[in-house]
C-alpha cells in the first residue's frame, strides 16, 4: 500500500539531515532536526515535496498494477476447495450480487446486519469424480443445523453465479447423521449408579460425555471409536468400556446403517446428539 506523501517527506527529511556531505555543506550539526534549519516555503523543502510526490504517484502506481493482476489471476485461474469454503461463508441470505461479481454491495449496512444475512456458519467442500460436494450447514445455539429449503434454493443459486464454469458441484444440507452405539459400561459403584448417574450430583455424566465427544467433533469431521471410548473412560466412576458395535446413518432408517469399523466421516458434515441411539448401553457395577 503506498505511503502517504507527508509520510515519505519526512523520511527524505531525516535522510537528508543524516548525509554526512550536506551537515558540512550547510553547516548544521548531527541530529538537528530539518524543519529547525529550513522554512516550508524553503527551496529545499520544496524539492523535497517534489520527491516525496514523485515517489507516492509511482507507489500508487505498484498499488493499481497489483490490484490488476490480482484481479486477472483471479479470473484466469480455476478455484480451490477453500475458495469455495470461503464463498460459501460468504453467502449472504436476501441480498443480490453486486451485477458481473461474487461480491455483495455492504455499504451503508451495519456490522450485525451483514452478520445476520451471513447464515452458512459451517462449510467443507470435496472432490469426487469430478463432482464436488459442498456440505454446508448454519448455527443454532452454536451447533450445526440444516439449512431450510428457502436458504438451500437461494444458496444454489448463489453458486451458479460464482463458481467457475463447467464445474459440478452438489450441495449437502441435511440433519445430522445418526450414531447406533452398542456399549457395556463397568462403573464404580461408590460413585455412579445403574443409570450412569453420578451419586453425589445426580447427572447423567456418562451420557454428558457422550454428547460433549459428537458435539465437538469438527464440522467434516472423523467420528473415531476409539476417541469415544477414552471420552467415556474419562468419567469419574467409569472404571472400563467394551464397544461391541457402533453403526452409522445419514438418515437414520431401517437398513440404512453401517458398521463403523474404526472410524466414519458423516455425509452431512456433522452427527447430531439427538440422533444418537444409546439406549444399548448397558452398566455394569465393577468387582475386582
Amino acid at each position: 500500500m503506498a505511503r502517504t506523501i507527508d509520510i515519505i517527506k519526512t523520511e527524505l527529511k531525516q535522510a537528508f539531515m543524516q548525509d554526512a556531505t550536506l551537515q558540512n555543506k550547510y553547516g548544521f550539526e548531527p541530529g538537528t532536526e530539518f524543519d529547525d534549519v529550513f522554512s516550508k516555503v524553503a527551496i529545499e523543502s520544496i524539492l523535497l515535496y517534489i520527491v516525496a510526490a514523485a515517489i507516492w504517484t509511482l507507489e500508487k502506481l505498484f498499488d493499481t498494477h497489483t490490484k490488476e493482476v490480482t484481479d486477472y489471476i483471479a479470473t484466469m485461474k480455476p478455484h480451490s476447495l477453500r475458495w469455495y469454503v470461503e464463498k460459501a461463508k460468504a453467502f449472504m441470505y436476501g441480498y443480490p450480487l453486486i451485477e458481473g461479481t461474487d461480491q455483495y454491495n455492504t455499504e451503508g449496512m451495519e456490522d450485525e446486519d451483514i452478520a445476520a444475512a451471513k447464515i452458512v456458519t459451517f462449510a467443507a467442500c470435496t472432490e469426487s469424480e469430478a463432482t464436488l460436494y459442498l456440505k454446508v450447514a448454519r448455527s443454532v445455539g452454536g451447533h450445526p443445523a440444516a439449512l431450510d429449503e428457502s436458504q438451500k434454493s437461494a444458496f444454489k443459486a448463489y453458486l451458479q453465479e460464482i463458481k467457475d464454469a463447467g464445474v459440478r458441484i452438489d450441495v449437502i444440507s441435511e440433519e445430522g447423521d445418526y450414531l447406533k452405539l452398542d456399549m457395556v459400561i463397568y462403573y464404580d459403584p461408590l460413585i455412579l449408579n445403574e443409570d450412569g448417574e453420578n451419586k453425589s450430583t445426580g447427572e447423567k455424566t456418562v451420557e454428558n460425555a457422550i454428547k460433549q465427544y459428537i458435539e465437538n467433533i469438527p464440522f467434516n469431521g472423523e467420528f473415531r471409536k476409539n476417541e469415544l471410548v477414552d471420552a467415556i473412560q474419562a468419567v469419574p466412576g467409569v472404571e472400563m468400556v467394551e464397544l461391541n458395535s457402533c453403526y452409522h446413518s445419514e438418515t437414520g432408517t431401517t437398513g440404512t446403517f453401517e458398521e463403523v469399523i474404526a472410524y466414519c466421516k458423516p455425509i452431512s458434515g456433522y452427527f447430531k446428539f439427538e440422533n444418537a441411539d444409546i439406549s444399548q448401553v448397558i452398566y455394569r457395577a465393577y468387582a475386582d
